[in-house]
């Protein structure tokens, strides 16, 4: 892969979801590797640009040693692009497949810096919304951190999604299957 976006190097796909796709980049200028967050490359709608910018300006409140940060957003060619800090590792839930059930020990290794992370967004008045192992990294070290806030929600903010559902249906906490609150505790279900 020989391409670039912004000043930043596209070295290869990390992963691709519903919505985005993940590269690996290199920053010239700074002399080191990113994670580069982009929409489907085909998709020009101004309100999932909107969607990543919000995502951007969530994300980039947050300060905690378990929550990816961000660098820098940008567009090009009307297309909106996050960098992130490239973590080396894989997502929990890769990690999952291949070892099987964690043990209690492990478990609560796990998700105790997770819950932290959570804690530190909701004190900042965030919801995070779609929190569950694939969007949970395990560094080259096994420390947790959080990340895609793509669909993160503000506390209080009046839900805008009309009658669809934003999140993973296996993740999603009762209430906001029955009812549409989409509180705090939506995400310790999640958790």
């Amino acid at each position: 892969m020989n391409r670039t976006i912004g000043r930043f190097e596209l070295r290869g796909e990390l992963g691709r979801g519903a919505q985005s796709t993940v590269y690996l980049g290199f920053d010239p200028q700074l002399q080191r590797e990113v994670a580069i967050k982009t929409l489907q490359l085909n998709s020009r709608d101004p309100s999932q640009n909107a969607s990543l910018l919000a995502e951007a300006r969530a994300v980039s409140k947050l300060r905690h040693p378990n929550i990816v940060p961000i660098f820098d957003a940008g567009e090009e060619a009307g297309q909106l692009y996050l960098v992130f800090e490239y973590v080396p590792g894989q997502t929990l839930a890769a990690f999952l497949r291949q070892s099987g059930p964690s043990t209690p020990v492990k478990a609560l290794f796990i998700l105790r810096p997770v819950l932290d992370a959570i804690a530190q967004a909701h004190a900042r008045g965030i919801i995070h919304r779609d929190l569950k192992p694939s969007n949970i990294l395990l560094d080259e070290n096994g420390t947790p951190r959080v990340m895609d806030f793509g669909i993160a929600a503000q506390v209080d903010a009046p839900d805008e999604t009309g009658d669809t559902y934003s999140g993973t249906p296996a993740y999603m906490a009762p209430e906001y299957i029955a009812r549409r609150e989409c509180t705090e505790r939506a995400d310790v279900f999640a958790a």
